[in-house]
């Protein structure tokens, strides 16, 4: 696996906290492989372009692509498939700048409800819950204002929402989105069902988790603490864990595939 390297590719802040945040979850993984963060943007000198670029130059000729999103359902995970080639670009206002990719690809899930990401969450809503059949589960997430994109999030908070109510016994649980705005009319609904426990599913702590989640409730009673999947020590764990599943169903896929000349590229996890 001499010729195979790893890049995580996450949001980006202007904030060096949440910068360490990922790079030390980064840090945790137990790979023997090279491994490298980009940014999608706000990050100078570790754009994805720039830290594919010395992943090929050392030398990898494959790499494991592991996307550090919620769900497959947020704008910025089309935004990195199209730059790498993956997809077409979706929108029409943006012209999405393309990386020059000479290795193969492979593509990782985001979080989406791997086992993992159930454990993190399932911990944060513990450390909030006090008696699960007087209380009512909001989980909270981004959300898409396009319908293809919000679908996905809406699979993705509808399965949590049932695990997470069957594994708790709460009296209700739903969920709700920031974009379409739908938090505060869910809030409403369950809080006449119990006390309310509120859990955001972000990657780090921020604005979002900060003010948005927040301003939007300003009146209601509620049990919150902003927490994220950061720093969750199981998030290396599940970095590690997406990129032994890709090289190891790599291993099993014919590699006589080609299109316009060239091998076809290889996608996990979709």
């Amino acid at each position: 696996m001499g010729d195979t390297a790893v890049l995580v590719i996450a949001h980006g802040s202007p904030d060096p906290d949440w910068l360490e945040l990922v790079e030390s979850a980064v840090g945790q993984c137990h790979l023997d492989l090279p491994i490298r963060v980009a940014f999608l943007g706000g990050v100078e000198g570790r754009s994805i372009a720039e830290e594919w670029e010395r992943l090929e130059e050392a030398g990898a000729k494959r790499i494991v692509v592991v996307p550090l999103f919620v769900t497959a359902g947020s704008s910025h995970v089309g935004e990195i498939r199209s730059m790498l080639g993956l997809d077409r670009c979706q929108g029409k206002d943006t012209e999405i700048p393309r990386v020059a990719v000479q290795a193969r690809i492979l593509w990782c899930s985001p979080l989406e409800d791997h086992p993992v990401v159930e454990q993190i969450v399932a911990h944060r809503v513990h450390a909030l819950v006090s008696h699960p059949p007087t209380e009512a589960l909001l989980l909270v997430g981004h959300g898409n204002e396009r319908a293809g994109g919000q679908a996905k999030w809406e699979r993705l908070l509808h399965r949590l929402t049932l695990r997470l109510q069957n594994r708790f016994g709460f009296a209700a649980a739903g969920y709700g989105t920031l974009r379409p705005d739908t938090l505060r009319e869910q809030a409403h609904l369950l809080a006449d069902r119990g006390e309310l426990v509120i859990v955001p599913l972000f990657v780090s702590q921020g604005y979002f988790t900060r003010k948005a989640i927040p301003q939007r409730l300003e009146g209601l009673t509620y049990r919150y603490d902003g927490s994220a999947y950061l720093p969750h020590s199981l998030m290396a764990e599940w970095i590690n864990q997406s990129v032994r599943t890709a090289i190891v169903a790599d291993l099993f896929t014919k590699r006589s595939v080609y299109a316009n000349g060239r091998e076809k590229t290889v996608e996990m996890g979709r």
